[in-house]
C-alpha cells in the first residue's frame, strides 16, 4: 500500500481488508454453514439421485456433512473394481475440520471419487458416520475392498460397518514405521519385496529373511496384521492398489479449496467431477477399442516380455507356459496363473497373452 498508493495503513488494518476481501469474494465461514441444509436442498432437487445427509448436535452446532453423487455411484457399481480408498485431510477455513473421501480408480487409472464428507475431527465417531452413510450408496458385499492408512478408527468401523469386505492398509505408511522404529540396513527393501510378491513361496522366502535379520522387525510385521499389506496373502480383490495415493491425490487437487468455507468447499467438489466426468465421456466416445488406453499399453509390454515363451496345452482352458524364470500354469476359464500376477490384477499376464494366442483368441 505504501509503495503503490502512498498510503500507510496498520498491519492489522491490512488484515482486516484482506478477511473483507475473501469473506466477499468466497462468503463468510459462519453463514455458509448456515446454508448447508438450503444447499444440499438445491443440489438434490438438481440430482434426484444424489445422496446427501447433514447433522447437527444438541446445540445446533455442525457436526457432519456428507454427500455423493447418483452419477459417480452408477459408475462405480457399472464399470469400476470393486476398490475403495479412504482417507482424510484438514480443512484450513476458519472452522477447521476434516474432509473425509472414497476414491476408486477407473479403467484408464484416473482418480474416480465417489463420496465426501465434512466433519469436526477424525475419531471412531466420525469414521463410523462416514461409513454408515457410504453403506446407503455402496452395499457391503464380499468382493468389496477398502485400502487405508493404519489409522485406527477405520480398522474398527469396517470391521462393524462392512464386515464381508476385506481391508488392506497403505503400503507406504507400513515402511514409513519401518525405517522409523528399525534402523538395521536393507530392512525396509526386504519388506517392500515381501509385500510385492505375487507368489505366496516367494513372500516366505523373503519374510523368513526378515525375521531371521530382525525377529523384532519380523513381529512387528505380523502384529500389523500380513493378511494387510502382503499381496499375496490379501483375502479379497485388491487389484494391486497398495497405497493411499488415490485419496492423497484427491487431497493435493482440493488443496485451495480446503481454504473455503463449506459452501465453496462443496460447490468446488461439484466443479471438479463435472468437469472431470464431461473430460472422459468426451474421451469414451472417441475409443472405440474394448481396452482402455493404458490398459492397451500394460498389455503390449506383456507382449514383448511373452516372447519365445513355450505353450502345451493341458486341456481346452489349461495351459503349462514355459520360458519364464519359474514354469507357469494358466487357467484361462478362472483366469488364473502360478505367477499370481494375472489373479491379482485380472489383467493377462505375460504368461496368461501366450496361452490366449495359440488358442486362436483376442486378449
Amino acid at each position: 500500500m505504501r509503495l503503490e498508493n502512498r498510503c500507510e495503513i496498520t498491519y492489522w488494518h491490512a488484515w482486516e481488508a484482506r478477511e473483507i476481501a475473501i469473506a466477499a469474494a468466497r462468503g463468510i465461514p459462519d453463514r455458509s454453514y448456515a446454508k448447508i441444509p438450503a444447499y444440499l436442498h438445491m443440489i438434490k432437487e438438481a440430482n434426484h439421485d444424489t445422496h446427501t445427509h447433514y447433522e447437527t448436535n444438541e446445540k445446533g452446532r455442525f457436526m457432519y456433512l456428507f454427500m455423493s453423487f447418483g452419477q459417480s455411484v452408477r459408475g462405480f457399481y457399472n464399470a469400476m473394481r470393486r476398490v475403495i480408498v479412504v482417507d482424510g485431510t484438514f480443512l484450513k477455513n476458519k472452522y477447521k475440520g476434516v474432509l473425509l473421501g472414497a476414491t476408486a480408480v477407473d479403467g484408464n487409472y484416473n482418480l474416480y471419487p465417489i463420496t465426501f464428507g465434512v466433519v469436526d475431527s477424525e475419531n471412531d465417531d466420525s469414521w463410523g458416520w462416514f461409513f454408515r452413510q457410504l453403506k446407503v450408496v455402496i452395499a457391503d458385499c464380499q468382493d468389496l475392498a477398502f485400502v487405508s492408512d493404519r489409522n485406527v478408527s477405520i480398522s474398527k468401523v469396517i470391521e462393524t460397518v462392512y464386515p464381508q469386505s476385506a481391508h488392506g492398509i497403505c503400503i507406504h505408511h507400513l515402511l514409513t514405521n519401518v525405517v522409523a522404529f528399525f534402523k538395521t540396513k536393507g530392512l525396509t527393501a526386504l519388506v517392500e519385496k515381501a509385500s510385492r510378491a505375487y507368489r505366496y513361496t516367494e513372500f516366505q522366502e523373503r519374510i523368513t529373511e526378515i525375521f531371521e535379520i530382525s525377529p523384532e522387525l519380523g513381529r512387528y510385521l505380523r502384529e500389523a496384521d500380513m493378511r494387510k499389506w502382503a499381496r499375496s496373502l490379501f483375502p479379497g480383490e485388491r487389484y494391486d492398489i497398495r497405497t493411499t495415493n488415490l485419496a492423497e491425490s484427491i487431497n493435493s487437487v482440493m488443496r485451495i479449496p480446503r481454504e473455503y468455507p463449506v459452501i465453496p468447499l462443496l460447490d468446488s467438489i461439484r466443479e471438479l467431477l463435472t468437469r472431470w466426468f464431461n473430460e472422459r465421456c468426451l474421451v469414451s466416445s472417441k475409443h472405440l477399442d474394448p481396452l482402455t488406453t493404458k490398459v492397451e499399453k500394460k498389455i503390449d509390454r506383456r507382449i514383448v516380455k511373452a516372447k519365445g515363451f513355450q505353450v502345451s496345452k493341458v486341456d481346452n482352458f489349461k495351459s503349462l507356459v514355459k520360458g519364464d524364470i519359474y514354469d507357469c500354469h494358466v487357467d484361462l476359464e478362472r483366469r488364473k496363473c502360478t505367477c499370481g500376477k494375472y489373479n491379482i490384477g485380472k489383467i493377462p499376464c505375460r504368461h496368461a497373452i501366450p496361452a490366449i494366442y495359440s488358442r486362436g483368441m483376442e486378449v
